[in-house]
Parts: C-alpha cells; sequence; structure tokens
C-alpha cells in the first residue's frame, strides 16, 4: 500500500446516532462516485474519518477540486500515512512541507489523537515536531493565524501527517433526506435555492417552464448550464421541461391583468405538484426571498401557495439578493445565471402587478378560468433529460 492518502473528515454526520453507519455508507459511496474520473485504489470509513488509498501523489489538485464538491465534507487533507512513532512523525512532517512547495512565513502544528495508547498527548507531541522542525525551515512557530499548519492524526496505531488541506461545503451527503421537486428558472436565486437543499442531503428533480415559441428557448440552455454546474453537487440532474404558453394564454384572455403573475405562479405550483406526485416527492423547492419581487410579498406567497398539495420550502426567504448572489459566486452559478434570458413569466408582467393580494379574491379569479386539460395537456407534452457532469 502506498505511503500516500488523502484523509476526509464529514460534516454533520458525526452528530449522528444508531443510524450513523447509514449516513456514513452513503458519504463513502458519493466520494468513490465523484472521484471515479481519478485514480485510487480503494475508499474505506473507520473511526469517522474516510481513508482513500492509492492516489496519484502527483494530482492532489485534482482530487481536491472534485472533493470540495462533496456534499457531507468537512475537510480533506493528503496525508503521509506510517506507523505512529515519534521519529517517522517527524521525519513525514519534513517531507511534506517540503512536497507542498508552500512559502511561509510562521507555522503551528496541529495534532489529534483518536489512538489514546500513544504515549504523548496531542500538546507534547505539537511541541516536539514544533521543535524539530522549527530549526530546519528558519520559521517561528505562531498558534493563531499561522501560515502553515501541520495536520498529524494518531488512529489505530498509525500516523497521519499533511499540510495541505481543502475545506467542504458541510451539511449531509446526497440522497440520504429524500427527493424533492426543484423549481428552477435561469436566473440568480432558484439555482442557489437549490444549492442549499443538496447541502442537506436532498435529491432533487428539476423542473423549468418555458413560453416557447413565444420566447426564446434560451432560459432553456441557460438552465441546461446551470444543472452542468450543480450536477457536480448532486451528479446527475432529472429535468423537467414544462411548456407554459397555453395556460399563460388562458389566464391573460380571462383575467385582470393584474393578477397575471400570481395566476401563472399558481399554474407552475399545480403542475410541479403534478411531477412531484408521479416520482413520490414529498415537498417542493423554489428560490423566493421575502420582498425581492412584487410576487414575493407574504400576502401574495401565501396567495399562491395554496394551490399545492405539498409543502414548498424556501431556503432563500430570509436573505437579501446581496447575500444571494454572494453565494451564486461561491458555487459557480452566477455567471451563467447573469446572462440574457426570456423568462416565462417576466416576458407578461404587466405595468401594475397585485403586491398585496388577498387569497379568496386570486381563488374566486382561477376558478372562473376555463382551463380544461391544459394541465395535463402540458405535462405531457413536457420534455424530460438527465444533466449529468460526463
Amino acid at each position: 500500500m502506498s505511503k500516500y492518502c488523502i484523509l476526509i473528515h464529514y460534516h454533520e454526520i458525526s452528530i449522528k446516532g444508531g443510524n450513523r453507519t447509514w449516513f456514513e455508507r452513503h458519504f463513502e459511496d458519493n466520494v468513490r462516485l465523484h472521484l471515479k474520473s481519478l485514480p485510487f485504489e480503494t475508499i474505506t470509513t473507520s473511526s469517522a474519518r474516510v481513508y482513500v488509498f492509492g492516489i496519484d501523489v502527483e494530482r492532489w489538485n485534482e482530487y481536491s477540486k472534485i472533493l470540495t464538491e462533496v456534499m457531507g465534507l468537512s475537510n480533506a487533507t493528503f496525508m503521509h500515512q506510517q506507523k505512529a512513532e515519534l521519529e517517522t512523525i517527524k521525519i513525514a512532517a519534513q517531507e511534506m512541507i517540503l512536497r507542498s512547495g508552500k512559502e511561509f512565513e510562521n507555522f503551528r502544528v496541529s495534532a489529534r489523537r483518536q489512538y489514546k495508547t500513544f504515549p504523548m498527548t496531542s500538546g507534547e507531541l505539537n511541541v516536539e515536531v514544533g521543535a524539530y522542525i522549527q530549526p530546519i525551515v528558519n520559521k517561528p512557530v505562531k498558534l493563531k493565524g499561522a501560515g502553515l499548519e501541520i495536520y498529524i492524526e494518531i488512529v489505530k496505531g498509525m500516523a497521519y501527517v499533511g499540510v495541505d488541506r481543502i475545506s467542504g461545503h458541510g451539511g449531509l451527503p446526497v440522497g440520504v433526506s429524500e427527493t424533492a421537486v426543484s423549481l428552477l428558472s435561469s436566473g440568480i436565486d432558484s439555482p442557489v435555492s437549490s444549492f442549499e437543499m443538496i447541502k442537506r442531503g436532498v435529491d432533487l428533480t428539476y423542473v423549468h417552464f418555458h413560453s416557447a415559441p413565444s420566447t426564446s428557448r434560451q432560459s432553456i440552455k441557460n438552465v441546461k448550464k446551470l444543472l452542468k454546474i450543480l450536477a457536480r453537487y448532486q451528479l446527475s440532474c432529472p429535468l423537467h421541461l414544462i411548456p407554459l404558453l397555453e395556460i399563460q394564454q388562458k389566464i391573460m384572455s380571462e383575467s385582470h391583468d393584474k393578477y397575471w403573475v400570481l395566476l401563472f405562479r399558481r399554474a407552475m405550483i399545480r403542475l410541479s405538484c403534478m411531477i412531484a406526485e408521479k416520482i413520490d416527492a414529498p415537498v417542493l423547492i423554489s428560490g423566493e426571498s421575502v420582498g425581492q419581487v412584487a410576487s414575493q410579498t407574504l400576502s401574495n406567497i401565501r396567495a399562491t401557495a395554496d394551490v399545492g398539495d405539498r409543502p414548498i420550502l424556501r431556503p432563500l426567504a430570509g436573505m437579501n439578493k446581496e447575500e444571494i448572489i454572494t453565494r451564486a459566486k461561491i458555487i459557480g452559478t452566477y455567471e451563467v445565471s447573469i446572462e440574457p434570458y426570456q423568462d416565462c413569466c417576466s416576458f407578461f408582467v404587466p405595468a401594475h402587478p397585485e403586491t398585496k393580494a388577498r387569497l379568496n379574491i386570486i381563488q374566486n379569479v382561477e376558478e372562473r378560468i376555463q382551463f380544461g386539460d391544459l394541465f395535463e395537456k402540458a405535462i405531457s407534452a413536457g420534455e424530460f433529460e438527465i444533466i449529468s457532469i460526463n
């Protein structure tokens, strides 16, 4: 076995109780799927850590980039593995500093002992290794804000030593929290709300509504680009493309224009629930943020939500636009989201939309519209594909 490996700490799984093994298995499987394009021999879980053995040591940057996209990952470190003996730990620390090629002004040692029979405490090990390294690198120790950190973990008679560590997004492994249907536009908000639910372990199916041919299919192209990005975290993203135009035309011909956006929204929720019923998804996910646009006042949210037969989760409800944009830039969706497109709703927005709708009035207006089988036709006319990273 190679003396090098990647040691991974997971995030919230560590606080799970009797079913922790089930979460660990999902996490380990997800790590394996994410790394399938890179060489490794085995991936195993032991002592609340996941180990990737048999890696190509020259490709750490590739491993690290992919591992940042594994949901549930707290951190991952490129490690030198050897017996838990002080002298070999010192030499390994020196080697890993040289291998990293990092420039630094100061350093610190951070040791953790899971293997309590090791004859030194974590603090004593920090001092011994630091005293060995200091004259070699000719740099001072700095306990807070050090330019280089040497990580040492003592586990079951083995020592793991490294300096290259990356942080993940945390959360839970994808697939441990059932499935949900996410309403996805090609704007900024809904990809971020989808990401937040992926981070909670939810396996998402996506639905995008379009008004082609009255609008261009650019929003469809943009949504597929966005899902290519989200697939880095979810691996596989099922997508339903649902035509909304006939339903919109019916609404516009039989109701006052100030209600159009709300009635469009109710139609999208109704259609999304129909898809959710087919795949047994208990909830919908929406990118609404309270007060951001006219349709997202509290009154209007109430006036649209009741049409659904299942809860609607809104991960961004309390976030402002700047916070959402910052998040979009971090996960990589922002640049695609600001590309120009014609949205199925904004294209038909009236000059003065309703901002404080009363639920009973919206229900009465909707009841007078003769939809017939338009909802079933929209579902039947929909397109379906799976977007993946490969």
